[in-house]
């Protein structure tokens, strides 16, 4: 999994007692790494309110002051989970964990559960607000590199807020 990265994600909104939830690193929380976060970088902007007289030539097209505004995007991103091998750890032979199931069914609850969210890639250095799962993928597959194991599977997010750039760090 050398061409893996981590990625940081926050829950929005505030917890019960009025402090924000708290950023997760997705390989320390879940053991979750992507291929990629493929932000969109020049975003598609929406088509402007108009009207078409048949008495006139083109259309009458309302422009806001602030200019035009971003449509909302999906991204499909590629997750991997890797099984943890068997290894010797001061002479003491730890077996092979297979948590793989376990750790990715809490990486899609915690996205299903939490609504509204944060990202950001720590390698492209972009991040996004009032992201939301969309879908998840049916297609998971186990693959092997380097002599590990690790599932391979593929989630849909929405970016409703294409131009807001954010941070995150634990």
């Amino acid at each position: 999994m050398a061409k893996w990265m981590n990625f940081y994600i926050q829950r929005m909104g505030t917890n019960g007692s009025g402090s924000s939830y708290p950023v997760y690193e997705s390989v320390r929380q879940w053991g979750v790494w992507c291929k990629a976060i493929p932000f969109s970088i020049m975003e598609k902007a929406k088509e402007p309110a108009k009207r078409s007289f048949f008495d006139e030539h083109g259309d009458d097209e309302y422009i806001p002051s602030g200019g035009l505004f971003a449509e909302a995007y999906t991204m499909k991103i590629e997750f991997g989970c890797k099984k943890m091998p068997a290894r010797t750890v001061e002479g003491v032979t730890i077996p092979a964990v297979d948590d793989v199931r376990q750790k990715v069914g809490a990486f899609i609850a915690y996205l299903r559960e939490s609504g509204m969210m944060r990202l950001y890639s720590s390698y492209t250095r972009i991040g996004r607000q009032n992201v939301r799962l969309e879908s998840v993928s049916n297609d998971a597959k186990w693959k092997s590199e380097d002599g590990q194991e690790f599932l391979v599977f593929t989630i849909n997010l929405k970016v409703n807020d294409p131009v807001t750039d954010i941070t995150l760090s634990v």
